[in-house]
């Protein structure tokens, strides 16, 4: 393969313009080197950016990638922001082989024609990514059948997301252990309630005042309020979408915000609850319930069970809006695209060799090897199943896995799901789920939906429409904390019915026909049933 300086402009250009780490020429081979080294330097070089990850491509799970690809990889550094390197590289047109960044930002850069056309790769009868992606291909591909980037922690994903954490000793204290280790979910009064019992018993904690409910910003918080409600991204009808707004719950979801608020449950000072205000809080024993996904809570309470012991632990329940039955709720929406994008620039000298590298790592054998790691060392088959070694389980349970093995580094081209053998491809979270996991599936088990239909909708910059959007939420934003902390239910009316006004006159419905324009358009496209 043909040696080049990624950054034309050279190591001082690289370093003084754009400030991105790991760049400038590829070393060719010194004269001496052993003979092993000197056929690994011969390898056919791929510099990738992962937009996750720091670390350099050197660990066994690394190694063992180059190793049955029989390539040499390069992850560059992507920095304390990788957000304005991925901006950098693409104003610069200065980008490595592979990028993976995230979907909201391939667009721009198939927009500028700097990504390779991998259809006809993937059409071979023999590709890999062809049999594990599916009719996932279908939505990726651009409507002339061309495509240009591929999906990661694409499929579908039924695991728990959204939830009302609830600390679970405080909740037995209140209804009892049969009742806090049931899966029936509490109504909104009953939820109501509960915050209420539990200001009366614990008025103060440690001599400070207890906090029955309190959110962080920084999480998506705003998703189980949605979920209990029964709502998704937009209000649907008739084919049509709209802003969520006009959803007739919408202002019903407020309303309850409002009354936890006016009552004293909701944290005065959830407005500028950032996360260390937030764990400040959680940490110092005093608050009941809050709104996110599990996975936001893994250091708190792992920080919680040790302060005040094993069942100081916050755990998802569901809370249903009256009149909502338990099948309706939204609390789960994942989208089935994934959540990055991985493409190969008109920088790649050798588009063969990184097909090589997408084929294999899209197989199972590449799944495998990136999310259970090696076989005999990290993994043994056993009767044709998978089976992680006991010091992997270990691992596991002590949740050093990937500080200690490196498993789960590199995630490209993952799918969820499960692999031939009826193991997941996800080891770490999948084959011994915690408590919080195990919880939340539980209660949660009915509100998966695709956020996939409705993600990416909205305009894209530098239109007229983009500017209308933008002020649509500005207006919104200023709006919505005025709105749950009003002093009466009377006024928070008046505060929603001011703000859809003023949404209005800044051009919503102009941008709601785009918007329902592009989703039927992707519905034809995508061969859904139900598009007009």
């Amino acid at each position: 393969m043909k040696k080049r300086t990624w950054f034309p402009g050279g190591a001082f250009l690289c370093a003084a313009v754009l400030g991105l780490a790991g760049c400038g020429p590829v070393q060719e081979p010194m004269d001496g080197t052993e003979e092993g080294a000197e056929t690994e330097e011969q390898r056919p070089l791929l510099r990738v950016f992962d937009k996750n990850e720091r670390h350099p491509f050197e660990d066994d799970i690394a190694r063992a990638i180059m190793e049955r690809t029989g390539l040499k990889i390069e992850v560059l550094d992507a920095t304390d922001n990788p957000q304005e390197q991925i901006d950098l590289m693409l104003a610069y047109h200065n980008y490595p082989d592979i990028i993976l960044v995230g979907l909201e930002d391939i667009g721009k850069y198939r927009d500028s024609g700097c990504l390779v056309d991998i259809s006809g790769y993937v059409d071979r009868e023999d590709s890999n990514i062809r049999e594990m992606y599916g009719d996932m291909l279908k939505i990726l591909r651009e409507p002339d059948g061309s495509l240009y980037y591929l999906s990661n922690w694409y499929g579908e994903d039924r695991d728990a997301v959204s939830a009302f954490q609830i600390r679970y000793d405080y909740l037995v204290s209140l209804v009892g252990k049969e009742r806090a280790d049931s899966d029936e979910p509490f109504t909104q009064e009953e939820f109501l309630a509960l915050l209420r019992q539990f200001a009366e018993e614990y008025p103060q904690i440690d001599g400070q005042d207890s906090i029955p409910f309190t959110v962080n910003l920084k999480y998506e918080y705003d998703n189980s309020f949605r979920g209990m409600y029964g709502m998704k991204l937009y209000y649907e009808e008739e084919g049509r979408l709209y802003h969520l707004v006009r959803h007739p719950r919408y202002l019903d979801m407020i309303g309850f915000m409002n009354t936890m608020y006016r009552e004293g449950l909701m944290n005065k000072a959830w407005v500028v609850s950032n996360t260390e205000l937030f764990e400040e809080n959680v940490k110092s024993g005093r608050v009941f319930a809050t709104a996110c996904a599990h996975w936001d809570l893994d250091d708190l309470n792992r920080y919680l069970q040790a302060a005040y012991g094993e069942d100081a632990v916050m755990l998802g329940y569901k809370v249903l809006r009256e009149g909502i039955r338990e099948t309706e709720t939204t609390y789960g929406g994942r989208n089935s695209i994934g959540w990055d994008a991985i493409a190969i620039t008109d920088h790649c000298a050798d588009v063969e060799a990184a097909m090589k590298l997408a084929e294999f790592l899209a197989g199972e054998e590449g799944q495998y090897l990136m999310q259970w790691g090696i076989e005999g060392k990290h993994w043994n088959l056993e009767d044709g199943v998978h089976k992680p070694s006991p010091e992997v389980m270990d691992m596991l349970k002590e949740g050093s896995l990937l500080e200690k093995t490196a498993i789960r580094r590199w995630t490209w081209f993952v799918k969820n799901g499960f692999g031939s053998d009826g193991t997941p491809y996800y080891l770490a979270d999948r084959y011994l789920p915690d408590l919080e996991a195990r919880v939340s599936n539980r209660n949660m088990k009915y509100d998966y939906w695709d956020m996939a239909p409705y993600s990416g909708l909205v305009p894209e910059r530098d239109s007229k429409e983009a500017l209308h959007w933008k002020n649509i939420e500005d207006i919104l934003e200023r709006a919505y904390p005025k709105m749950v902390n009003a002093p009466s239910r009377e006024e928070m009316e008046r505060i929603y019915r001011d703000t859809l006004e003023d949404m209005e006159n800044a051009g919503l419905a102009e941008v709601e026909a785009m918007i329902t324009d592009r989703y039927r358009e992707r519905m034809i496209l995508w061969g859904k049933t139900g598009a007009e």
